[in-house]
Parts: C-alpha cells; structure tokens; sequence
C-alpha cells in the first residue's frame, strides 16, 4: 500500500466529518417515559458501551471471548470466529439485536465481523437453554442480546484512529482502523445515532514453526527457542460498517425507530498453513428495520412490533482449487411482543411473543430454496412472596424448507429464591434451578449443500435434547461498610452447574450430513464482578468447565470420546486499575485442550494469551490517547488445527471528540 493511500484512509474521517460539524446544541426536553424493571430467573452477563470503549476491542468476537466463552478462531482481524458455549456448535448460540433473531438461515451462524461495536448500547450474553425472551426461538447453547444506540440527549462527534503494528520489520506499520461516531438530537422528540468504520489490515504477523515445517504450538510462546520465524501472506483485509438509527419519541414514551446497519469486507483467506490453500472473500450484508413500541397501553402493558428486511450476500473464490462460488441470502422477519406487568397487583408478569420469516436463498452450493419458519413463545412469571419466584417459558415453533415441515413444542420451567444475607440490605443470596427442552432444526447448508466431497441431507430430523441449570449468585457483599453507607469495596458472582443431554446431533464427515451424535455434558460456568477502594480497581473473572462424552455404541471408534473442539477449560480474567491520569485494564485468557476429531487420537496444547489496554486522561476535554498490546507472551498457538494465529502486536490510538 503506498504512502498517499494511507493517508487517504487516515484522513476519510476528517474529510466526513466537515459535513456533519453543523449540528447544533439546543434546550433539552425529556418526553415521558415509562419503564417497567423486571425480575428473572436466568443469569445475564451484561458488557456496556463504556466496557467496549475503555477495553478498545477490535471485534464482537474478542468482546465475546473476553467473557470466558470459548471462540474458533481462523485467523487475525477480519477472518472467521465462531462462539461456543458449553460445548455446543455456534450455530446454536442465538443472537438478538433489537429484538429480532438475525442468526442465518443458511448456516445457522451469524457474522461477528460485520457489526460495528461503536454503535452498540449493550452486550447481554446468557449461557445455556433456559431463556425467558419472548423474541428469540429459544436457544440450545445460549443468547447474545445486542441492543444498539438510539438516544443521545447531548450531541456529540467524535473520531478513533488508530495503527497497529506486529513488529514484522518488512512491513511495520500493519493495520489502519477509524472509526466516527455522531449522535445527538435533531428536533425536540428525534434523534439520531450515526456511527462507521473503515479498516485496513494487512495482517501480516509472524509465526513459528519447528525444524520439520510444522506449526509450533504452546501454551507460551517464549518457552520455545527453536524454530523458524515465517511472515504471514494472504490475510489481507479492508473491511467497513455504517450504521444509522433515527428514533422519535411522541406520547407517553411511545417511539418509533427507523435502523439500518451495513457490512462491506474483501477479505483475503489465508486457508490452512499445509498446505497453502489460499482464498478470495468478499462479504456484503444490510439490515434495514422498523420498530414501534408502546410501552404503556392503558397502563397495563408494553407492546413492541418490529419488522427487518436483511440481506447477506457472499462470495468465494478458492484459488487452489480454482473453484468460485457465490450466496445470495434475503429474509424478511418480524417479531411482535408483549409484556403485561401489573397482574394481580404486579406479582404476576406475562410475556408473549411472536415471530415469522422467510429467506430465500440462491446458492451455488445449496440450489435455489425457499424457508418459512415462525414461532410462538409465552412466559409467564410469578412473585409468590418470601423470595420466591417462578417462571414458565414455553414455545411452538415450526420450519418449513421446500415441502419438509419440522414442528417442534419446548416447555421450560424455574424458579428462585432470594434473601438478604450478613445483615446487610445491600448483600442477597440468590438461588434458581430450571428445567428446559431443546430443540435445534437442522440449517439450509444441513440440507442441500453440494461440492465435491461433502453433500447435504433434506432427510435430517430436528437435533433435541434436555437440560438444566442449579445456579448460586451472591450480589454486593460489602467491605468497609457502616449503617449509614455501602461499602468502598464490594464483590459479586455466580456459579452456574449445568447438565444436558443431547441426542441425534447433525454431523458433518466425508460424504453426507446424518444425524448420529448423542452426547451427554456436565459442567460449571462462573463469574465473579468485584471493586475495590471507591472502584479504583475493578476485577472480573468468567470461565466455564466442562466434562462431555460422546454416547453412540454404534461409533465404536467415539464411543466415550470426548467431542471434538470443545476445551476442557476456559476462563479470563480482567483486571482494571483507575489512577487519576491513566486507566490500565489487563486481561489473561486461557483456553484449554481440545481434540481435533471425535476419535481422541490428536489434540491442540492450550494456549494463554495476555492482553494490556491502557488510556491517558481526557486533554482538554477533547482528546484521549491510548494502547493496546494484545498477545504479550504467546508468538505460537493454534485456535484451529493448521490455521496460524496473530502473535504480538502494539496498537496506537486516539479519540478526539468534536464536540
């Protein structure tokens, strides 16, 4: 890349943002709004604008693996990641942005890579099969709740630039990536949150690999000193995202919100490390929706409808192969919901919900097919007094793929119980246990997809299974408190056993798709949330453990065998230091040993990386500098067999803030 192309990545922002400096500040009118805080049984990690900003992650993916959950990584900045929870493939993890269910119809997953974090309000990411949403279809591994910015009182504009390096001496300066940000008011009730990017990455970092040419891996990459250094070559990436939300508020805290959030990446696919299999891929996908919601309907309830039209458009070119296919997606969904709050004096909260739509899909793999598919979901929750709660999700859903109809009922069922505890009123004890059925239908590609070595089934049945959850939480235990005030210190967590078994899962070999896996986990997940001396330091530690087998006596080879790509162990823990000039935050992620096949014969080391972020002090309210050096100790190691991964690297940035 030449000297004048950067700097016309350097400064698109700049050139943007001379248009949009017009935006006045005027007097602030509040409409009137009415909220309802509802009580639940599951367990929600919640991440909010201002961790995503402090932490300057790359990605919804290192957001995601930040929370002790488990991510298959293929590569740096750009390329594919997969979620993991509690052993379960990624495309039984739902995502729900807005209200609406986005995951893809083709492959069941959705694109980390194509959302743009600075336009998000909130991450809400809850493990396993037992959620009380009434918008998505109700998940088997679990649900990431994405709610995007919509309303800013106060206008402001502000710009992120930042370059990345890996220290690779051909190539110093690797990575551009900028971001701008608008929201404010345009009139007494509207307003408008506008946000993009623009990235280049060329990704070039160094690897190693031991005297016979093959990947070196382990736990930490200074430990081996033999071996030889390699740059990495086909993983450049220039991808961008825009966003665009225009709320108006009219009424009693009735609103309406015209959104739509776009995707662009031309990515070039290293492939595996031997051999080198190199590809070409270019992504474009739209999300264009319209939601109207009534939170008070004769004081009774809140109803909220939304409707979203979006598009994934693929396409790929393997060079080795010199095969070029192409994916064109389109949906059209709709999600109705209600929420009923003051039944029976407010101990008792109905929530309703239903949802539809159809994708097309034209396929140079899969052909040209037609999905229907729609669910209806009902939770009622009750508070019984002395603590005591209960909650009753249940579920019909149905999917039609051509002429197959799949149709399936998932009832749930939980309760909790809660009380204040070391004589405080701050500090609860919290206990729940539920119940729940799980049922996942099988995705477009499960179906049709056709190549030359792996062909789909249109006869697969629906992957099922049971599940539940014994969950102890523990909420503001206090440290240097009095009658009078909270504590300086304070510690919270939770710790999660759960237990599934899950039978006729999909599995994917050399020939066709069949329904042959059953599986039984067992396993615990937790989190602890603490601060200490008036938040001066703030530490959070999520992680999960997990025993599986593998329980098909036909599959003599896996019987017993522990299933494929799923770690024994993961966990991160961050810690965040506050002083007056500097915010320091330092994470440490360990994954632990995964099998590559079902059969148990070779399995990947586990990997430790360690990661630094640190912020200067806002100058002159305008300006805050900051790094990032991510990989401090690991030059080596394999998310996915054969697939190399970024070692360190060192990130300067700033954000200036307009007004």
């Amino acid at each position: 890349m030449t000297i004048s192309m950067k700097h016309r990545f350097l400064f698109f922002s700049l050139f943007i943002l001379y248009f949009l400096c017009f935006a006045e500040e005027a007097e602030i009118l509040l409409p009137e709004i009415t909220t309802y805080i509802p009580a639940s049984v599951e367990q929600k990690l919640v991440i909010t604008a201002d961790d995503i900003e402090s932490a300057h992650y790359e990605s919804l993916s290192e957001i995601i693996e930040h929370c002790g959950i488990q991510m298959l990584s293929y590569g740096p900045y750009g390329l594919e990641s997969k979620a993991s929870i509690r052993g379960f493939t990624d495309e039984t993890v739902r995502v729900v942005i807005d209200g609406i269910c986005v995951n893809n119809a083709q492959n069941g997953t959705f694109d980390f890579s194509s959302l743009n974090l600075s336009a998000i309000e909130k991450i809400e990411i809850i493990r396993g099969g037992f959620t009380e949403g009434v918008e998505d279809e109700g998940s088997v591994a679990g649900v990431i709740y994405i709610t995007m910015k919509k309303v800013e009182l106060k206008p402001s504009l502000s710009t992120d630039v930042s370059l990345k390096t890996f220290f690779n001496s051909e190539r110093p300066l690797d990575s551009c990536f900028q971001k701008i940000n608008y929201e404010g008011r345009l009139a007494e009730a509207t307003f408008l949150n506008a946000s993009g990017t623009l990235n280049y990455a060329q990704n070039r970092y160094l690897y190693k690999t031991d005297r016979s040419n093959n990947l070196c891996n382990g736990i930490f990459g200074s430990i081996i000193e033999t071996g030889n250094w390699k740059s990495q070559e086909n993983a450049h990436v220039i991808d961008g995202h825009a966003s665009c939300f225009l709320t108006h508020y009219f009424g009693n805290g009735n609103y309406f919100s015209i959104g739509d959030f776009f995707y662009a990446g031309h990515k070039n696919c290293p492939g595996e490390f031997k051999p080198i299999n190199p590809g070409l891929q270019r992504d474009y996908n739209n999300t264009l929706s319209f939601t109207l919601w009534n939170p008070a309907v004769s004081n009774f309830c809140n109803i909220k409808n939304s409707i979203v039209w979006s598009c994934n458009n693929q396409f790929y070119k393997n060079q080795a192969r010199a095969e070029n296919s192409s994916h064109y997606l389109n949906a059209v969904k709709y999600t109705g919901t209600l929420e009923a709050t003051s039944i029976a004096g407010g101990r008792v909260q109905q929530l309703a919900g239903l949802s539809t739509d159809f994708t097309n899909l034209n396929s140079t793999n899969d052909g040209k097919h037609n999905q229907w598919s729609g669910v209806i979901k009902s939770t009622t929750r009750v508070f019984a007094g002395k603590g005591w709660s209960f909650s009753f999700p249940m579920a019909a859903k149905f999917c039609v793929n051509d002429d197959k109809l799949n149709f399936a009922f998932v009832p749930k069922l939980g309760a909790a119980w809660q009380t204040n505890i070391l004589g405080s009123d701050y500090t609860q004890l919290r206990i729940s246990l539920d119940v729940y059925r799980m049922v996942q239908f099988p995705n477009m590609n499960d179906l049709y997809w056709n190549d030359a070595v792996l062909h789909g089934n249109p006869n697969l049945k629906p992957e099922y299974g049971w599940g539940s959850d014994l969950c102890f939480a523990v909420n503001g235990i206090q440290f240097g408190a009095s009658e009078s005030k909270r504590g300086t210190s304070q510690v919270s967590g939770s710790l999660t056993i759960f237990s599934d078994y899950y039978k006729d899962k999909i599995k994917w070999g050399s020939g066709t798709t069949e329904n042959l896996s059953s599986a039984f986990y067992l396993g615990v997940d937790f989190n602890i949330e603490a601060d200490f001396f008036n938040k001066f330091w703030i530490l959070d530690i999520n992680g999960e453990y997990l025993y599986n087998r593998l329980l098909d006596k036909s599959q003599k080879e896996e019987y017993g065998n522990r299933i494929m790509w799923t770690p024994d162990f993961v966990c991160t823990v961050i810690n965040s230091f506050n002083f007056e000039f500097l915010k320091i935050k330092l994470s440490v992620s360990y994954t632990g040993k995964r099998f590559i096949a079902n059969t148990n014969c070779e399995y990947l080391k586990p990997y430790l990386l360690v990661n630094l972020a640190a912020e200067g002090v806002e100058l002159r309210n305008k300006f805050t500098p900051y790094i990032k050096i991510d990989n401090l100790l690991n030059w080596q190691y394999q998310s996915v067999t054969n697939f190399t991964m970024p070692g360190i690297s060192l990130t300067l940035g700033g954000k200036y803030k307009f007004f």
